[in-house]
């Protein structure tokens, strides 16, 4: 009876201190612009929803948010029996039909990348896959605010963070109409 107590007493105590060291973090686009929550801390970069384009494909639905200081916010979800691949660097890589993505940060879901077009531009994003249905793209921010979002997070932690995605994007970069035949290295199957 006791070992059950004791048994008992540990796990309560392992749930209290994951709800107390728990963390959540969160990349969402709300009427006043894109938020980042993370470490406790929220950083709102202010911007207005310009233009929304739904994107329907047989397992995919992307909602595509233009913004109006030039960034993009898309939200991808797969249907059910799909699920996004693990791997976020080669899933952006994929999106984006990059030649390379570097990441530069990740913390808590939330992936700090830099994307490398076959055409030599380079993209500044932030990406977030809390779960496998649903990923998060928040793209095309000009160098300048994403260096500074890098150092509130970071600190010091923070190297030289070298030149790039100075120019805003005139259109969205994401190639998901490319890639709506068989989704290849973006969705996976789940087996029954």
């Amino acid at each position: 009876m006791s070992r059950n107590i004791t048994i008992l007493i540990i796990i309560a105590t392992a749930i209290f201190f994951m709800f107390y060291y728990y963390k959540s973090s969160s990349l969402t686009l709300s009427s006043k612009g894109v938020e980042i929550k993370l470490n406790n801390r929220t950083i709102l970069l202010e911007s207005i929803r310009n233009r929304v384009i739904p994107l329907t494909f047989s397992r995919l639905s992307v909602m595509q948010n233009t913004l109006s200081d030039g960034t993009y916010f898309e939200v991808a979800t797969c249907e059910d029996g799909y699920s996004f691949e693990k791997n976020i660097q080669e899933l952006i890589g994929k999106i984006f039909e990059a030649n390379r993505v570097e990441e530069l940060f990740s913390k808590g879901g939330i992936y700090f990348m830099r994307v490398y077009l076959k055409n030599g531009q380079v993209i500044n994003l932030l990406s977030q896959n809390s779960t496998s249905k649903e990923l998060k793209i928040f793209y095309g921010i000009p160098y300048e605010k994403f260096s500074n979002i890098l150092k509130k997070i970071m600190g010091r932690e923070l190297k030289n963070l070298p030149l790039g995605g100075i120019f805003e994007l005139p259109i969205a970069m994401t190639k998901w109409n490319e890639l709506s035949d068989e989704f290849k290295g973006v969705l996976t199957t789940h087996h029954r």
